[in-house]
């Protein structure tokens, strides 16, 4: 969100109030500060329970005393989260229009991913405006019988962040390079689903237990994720390793540092399966499904799933390769240009005065 919201600060038409859930301040506050932004209004969610139904209704409630005070003119979500959700469900009750960023994306399972797939779909239920980063999320929202005009394919504005990063980004993080031998090559573990909770992430602990004794040259970082769940299991089963890393979870700078050095990822996660491509690093998607099927198109990430034999099979099939787990595959991402921020400023500035959004073919985001 950040890009589109620094292109929008920069026009002299709009204006724009920041709603910042407060759910991970010391994430926040470096990406605030990277990007010049600082938050109108804190719904100072860090602190509710991981009840999703609790978390709705505070989010809700909170939502929708800023939208009585404001009244927008549109209102922008990003993603699937829980608190997207609940602010277009906000904006919709006091019928504002909303944008959603990052629309379209389908699993075809209302199960998995939990909840995110059946955020997704309900908010595009309450969207003027569809953002959709590829051409198979425009898809998607048109089998579902969206309005062919309120779709615009913009990209994905994570790889507009990056490319505002990246250069940034060349060290590895001290965390990081303290603990590993720097001749070796790096895998990074993310896992931290609901869905991956139990048996699916002890699998994944036990796939990391076999890959690293199979090597003598690669090094394993995880960065866990703060929730209790996903700690017990990781700490319960995954064996003691000099070369295995469980450390605290990074920041966004630190963590796209790590991602940009590694050799070989594991993840449950959506935001690094749009991520790692830019930098040509191969990823193996540890989830039953996934609504980001570009990556698996063009041969940059694979779906392995949760078993433990399957993951470590596709892991060995990259790391004995050496030159590919090694050198980068081809650092072209199929989900975004740098340009989707644009995109989504013209397509508001467009609506606003009361035309359509729609971008022609030639400036809309193409792959490949």
């Amino acid at each position: 969100m950040a890009p589109v919201l620094r292109s929008i600060a920069a026009r002299t038409d709009m204006e724009i109030s920041l709603i910042s859930t407060g759910q991970h301040h010391s994430q926040l506050d470096q990406v605030f500060s990277f990007f010049d932004l600082t938050p109108d209004v804190d719904l100072e969610l860090m602190n509710v329970t991981k009840n999703l139904n609790e978390l709705s209704s505070k989010a809700l409630m909170g939502m929708d005393s800023i939208l009585e005070a404001t009244s927008p003119d549109l209102l922008l979500v990003q993603g699937d989260t829980t608190t997207a959700f609940t602010g277009a469900l906000a904006a919709f009750h006091r019928q504002i229009p909303v944008g959603h960023i990052e629309a379209g994306l389908r699993s075809g399972n209302i199960m998995n991913p939990y909840p995110e797939e059946a955020n997704r779909k309900l908010i595009s239920t309450f969207s003027t405006l569809n953002f959709t980063p590829t051409l198979s999320a425009q898809k998607n929202l048109l089998a579902e019988g969206a309005t062919p005009s309120s779709i615009v394919v913009t990209g994905n504005t994570v790889v507009d962040a990056l490319n505002s990063i990246s250069s940034k980004v060349t060290k590895l993080p001290t965390a990081v390079a303290k603990v590993i031998q720097s001749e070796n090559r790096l895998v990074l573990v993310t896992a931290h689903r609901r869905e991956s909770w139990g048996e699916p992430l002890k699998n994944i602990c036990a796939s990391i237990n076999k890959i690293v004794r199979a090597y003598d040259d690669i090094e394993i970082v995880f960065p866990i994720h703060k929730n209790p769940k996903v700690r017990e299991i990781a700490f319960d089963n995954i064996k003691e390793h000099q070369r295995v890393h469980i450390i605290e979870p990074q920041d966004y700078f630190d963590f796209i540092s790590t991602m940009k050095h590694a050799s070989l990822i594991l993840s449950d996660s959506g935001g690094v399966q749009e991520e790692a491509p830019t930098f040509g690093v191969p990823v193996l998607v540890m989830r039953k499904t996934t609504e980001r099927t570009e990556a698996l198109d063009a041969k940059l990430s694979k779906l392995v799933g949760t078993d433990t034999d399957k993951i470590v099979k596709e892991a060995f099939a990259i790391l004995n390769n050496k030159q590919k787990a090694t050198k980068p595959i081809s650092p072209t991402n199929p989900f975004g240009d740098g340009l989707a921020s644009k995109r989504i400023v013209q397509a508001i500035s467009a609506w606003s005065s009361g035309q359509h959004p729609y971008l022609n073919e030639q400036d809309s985001f193409r792959f490949p």
